[in-house]
Order: structure tokens, then sequence, then C-alpha cells
């Protein structure tokens, strides 16, 4: 008799439900207890979106906070609480399923909650399913690769990293600049700077109804951007065209 179940971490991907992979389509079928992420509104996150059509009467949703802080006292006691909510099924044993969107490998909440149920119950095994996250969707959406033959990579989240954007700007072929909303300006400023506009497309909501893919980023100047915004930069690459797909 197994002592503890699994958590898994699922990605929910983007967006677009069809992107869901076959493996996550079975273990939220197959998993009793389904956990989501909700923020202080206590509003459905994107995941729980995405997922809906999982969460039957046969399920049992374990809604879990996460504050949207930088505080680390405060995340800490979430990460804390989630893993113990998180504990009295997977001590039963029984298996949890926590839902991220994206990918639960890439800048996921998931990450924060594995290390905390690990810590407080070492015999929990830990397992993680693969999302599309908005990194490999937006250029899906977009019609353009990412990179080519040997062209590098870099991925930055804008917030706080400005310096580390400006590096990878001078070191790669292609840099996907993710949380780009709140600091807006100060990426366009320096995109400008380095005669960098045309070489850049901006990607939102990326696999929903609103989605927008935008070439011409000034447009962008006067508007609140959404929180799932990105840019994708080809310092030394292609100028994106008009974008997408239908």
């Amino acid at each position: 008799m197994k002592l503890c179940g699994t958590l898994y971490g699922l990605g929910a991907g983007a967006g677009n439900r069809e992107w869901l992979t076959l493996e996550a389509d079975r273990i939220l079928r197959e998993v009793p207890i389904i956990a989501l992420p909700y923020g202080a509104d206590g509003h459905r996150g994107r995941a729980e979106q995405i997922i809906a059509p999982y969460l039957g009467p046969e399920k049992t949703v374990l809604r879990l906070r996460f504050p949207m802080t930088r505080d680390p006292r405060l995340l800490h006691q979430a990460w804390e609480e989630a893993a113990d909510q998180s504990l009295l099924y997977l001590r039963q044993p029984a298996d949890v399923v926590f839902v991220t969107e994206g990918d639960p490998s890439l800048y996921s909440t998931f990450s924060y909650l594995a290390e905390a149920v690990k810590t407080q119950c070492p015999e929990v095994k830990v397992r993680i399913v693969p999302g599309i996250s908005s990194i490999l969707a937006g250029p899906a959406r977009w019609g353009h690769a990412l990179t080519k033959s040997h062209q590098s990579l870099a991925i930055i989240p804008a917030s706080h990293n400005l310096e580390k954007v400006a590096k990878a700007l001078d070191l790669c072929d292609t840099v996907v600049i993710l949380k780009v909303a709140q600091v807006f300006e100060e990426v366009y400023n320096l995109l400008a700077s380095r005669q960098l506009l045309t070489n850049t497309v901006y990607l939102s909501h990326i696999g929903l109804d609103d989605e927008e893919m935008i070439t011409d980023i000034s447009m962008l100047k006067e508007r609140p951007l959404p929180y799932m915004s990105l840019l994708i930069v080809s310092p030394n690459g292609q100028k994106p065209m008009k974008a997408g797909n239908p």
C-alpha cells in the first residue's frame, strides 16, 4: 500500500483548449483531486477556464490561493498553506493534479508548491506533465520559426531585468521578452535606442478569442497591456511581416 499519492504539475497550455496534450487529457480524467491557482480577487484563472470541461461533479476541486506580490514572507506563507491543503488529500492517499497555464517547468507556481510539499512529506512523488507555453504557441500563431540552424534564443522576463534584456539583445539571435506589461515604456525605449522596433512583434492572449499580434509596437504606447503579453525580438534575424495565422 502506498503511503502518499502523486502530485502532478500539469501544463494547460497558453489558452487554446485544443492544445492540451493527450497525456494531460488522460490525467485530468483519471485523477480525482484537481487543484487550481486563484488570486486574491477569487476570480477563475486562465488554467481553470481551459480545463473547465473536466470539472464534473465527480471531481474534488481544490482552489489554492497565490497572491500577486513580491513580498517573500507572504509568498512563503501562501506556498506553505497550499502545501498543507494538498497534503490533506495526498496523505489519504489520493493523487492531486495542480493545473497551471503554460508549462509547469517554466516560471510556474507549481515548482514552489512541489518544493513545499516535498519538504513536509518526502514520500510524495512529483510528476510533471508538460504544456504548450506561450513562448512556443506565440511563434506558431505568428507563423514564423523562433530560431533556425545554429541561431541562439533567450527568454527573459522584463520586470526588474532590463539589464539582462539588453545583454540578451547583444548576444542572441532571437529574444522572447515576457512580463512586459508593467515596464513596456522602458522596454520600448530600449528597443528604439537599438533600432529594433521593426524587428519586434507583440502577442497577447495567445490562442484565445481576444488574441492580438501587432508588428508596429508604437501602437501600444498609450494602451494598458494585459499581463499575458510578450515580445519576440530578432536583433539579427528576419523582420516581422504582417502577423498571423487566420
